[in-house]
């Protein structure tokens, strides 16, 4: 019983990371994008002050300082240190998982491990345990997933998807509103 919720929180953990690395690089790529856009802008504007209408000055002030405060959000959330720790914490999860085989060969020494490597970084969120066991259901011979779970799962895959892609388009679609 002990040896599968070490299993459990090893792979919820694993997909945990994937969750941080996932955010980490497209909030980085959104704010490259982001900026190369107010850059544009400020370049265009030099040209033709009113590129986007009678409020273009306006506008660029609002992108400038809407990227910096989404900046300061992104930085302050540290998806890339998380993700990190959260790897170093299955790894670790991972060794006590494969010494404590078999079963019978889990001790109290190995219990308090377990808690320390629990409180050693952030909890793994439940949607990320919901996401692992959709995913290998068919592997699964304990916690299967309910039909509940698995429409979680596949509804926050689709959310995020679909929100990446709208704040990716967001630009280009204020462009062509303005025209």
């Amino acid at each position: 019983m002990m040896r599968d919720k070490v299993w459990f929180t090893y792979k919820a953990r694993i997909q945990a990371q994937i969750r941080l690395a996932w955010l980490e690089l497209h909030s980085q790529v959104l704010l490259v994008w982001y900026a190369v856009l107010s850059a544009g802008l400020a370049v265009v504007t030099v040209r033709y002050p009113q590129a986007l209408g009678k409020d273009t000055d306006v506008l660029s002030a609002v992108l400038s300082i809407a990227l910096l405060g989404i900046s300061l959000a992104v930085a302050n959330r540290d998806f890339r240190g998380r993700s990190i720790a959260m790897r170093q914490n299955y790894l670790e999860l991972q060794r006590l998982y494969d010494r404590t085989a078999p079963p019978a060969n889990f001790h109290d020494d190995d219990l308090q491990h377990y808690h320390n490597l629990l409180s050693a970084v952030e909890n793994h969120t439940e949607i990320d345990d919901k996401l692992f066991r959709t995913k290998h259901a068919a592997s699964l011979s304990t916690r299967l997933p309910s039909w509940r779970d698995k429409a979680e799962a596949y509804c926050y895959v689709a959310l995020r998807l679909v929100l990446t892609a709208l704040l990716y388009l967001a630009p280009i679609g204020l462009l062509l509103v303005q025209q």
